[in-house]
């Protein structure tokens, strides 16, 4: 049986938007909060909490962001940061940084029972094709120094599709060439449906090949193949009829996660998800 879930997202840039905090530990702690209230109150099964902006790391608050975290009973998994993350730069010392990142992340994820942590792989070349390819091997040696690290933490990492322009991670032949450089047993998939629909992908081949590797699924809506917007679940040109099909007939037991930009369209589209399950 899948999990129903909700991502912090929404409520991290809603309350960005308004610009009432004085930093920004304090939006991150609120929007995180507020999350898992509105998930306890709605019988939602899991929260994804994203730790973008990544104040957490370096505040002397952390301790207090922990015990607030730990306070809520319900399943949570973290999305790690992802604004200027980036594992496959052709610059080694940004590659190094996001490593260092993402290896912080995982300590966090330790501290508040987070068994998933979901990572980005990055932005490569947008200018030379050919250097793409040193971009992957680059998120190879990345991905490899972060497992290493995380072998003695109970989590599961899953690398993120990304939408087309980032130019890695995208449709189901990229993803596997990808897979297939990394070469870990232990690396697994967040599959977003709307990264993947600005890609042109084939769901049923992405699941044919990698239904055993994806453990999360980001739910996200799209109206454009060039934008990547996360308005109301139903509202745009995803085909959730094919997806969800698709996602029962290899009997899916992780979590779905919505994820939006705002948290005041959760309500509907959880609505929506539940013309399905």
């Amino acid at each position: 049986m899948q999990e129903l879930g909700i991502s912090s997202l929404g409520h991290i840039i809603e309350y960005g938007l308004l610009g009432k905090f004085e930093n920004l530990f304090d939006l991150l702690l609120k929007a995180s909060e507020d999350c898992l209230k509105f998930a306890e109150e709605n019988n939602i099964k899991v929260v994804e909490l994203v730790l973008d902006p990544p104040e957490i790391f370096n505040s002397t608050n952390q301790q207090k962001y922990i015990d607030i975290i730990n306070s809520y009973s319900i399943k949570k998994q973290i999305h790690g940061p992802f604004i200027d993350v980036n594992l496959c730069s052709h610059n080694y010392d940004i590659s190094k940084a996001s490593i260092e990142t993402y290896c912080n992340t995982a300590k966090i994820c330790k501290k508040v029972r987070a068994k998933i942590m979901t990572i980005h792989p990055g932005l490569a070349n947008f200018l030379i094709n050919s250097i793409r390819e040193f971009n992957k091997m680059q998120l190879a040696q990345s991905v490899k120094s972060l497992l290493e690290f995380t072998n003695g933490i109970d989590i599961t990492v899953c690398i993120e599709n990304m939408p087309k322009n980032c130019y890695i991670m995208l449709d189901e032949n990229n993803i596997e060439d990808i897979f297939s450089k990394i070469h870990q047993s232990n690396l697994f998939l967040t599959y977003d449906t709307s990264h993947f629909y600005t890609c042109d992908g084939n769901v049923k081949l992405l699941w044919e090949k990698f239904h055993s590797k994806i453990k999360n699924i980001h739910l996200v809506d799209n109206f454009s193949k060039k934008s990547d917007t996360h308005p109301p679940l139903g509202t745009g040109k995803v085909n959730f009829d094919e997806i969800f099909e698709i996602i029962k007939s290899y009997n899916y037991t992780g979590a779905l996660i919505i994820e939006l930009s705002s948290a005041k369209e959760l309500t509907q589209s959880i609505e929506f998800i539940h013309n399905f399950f």
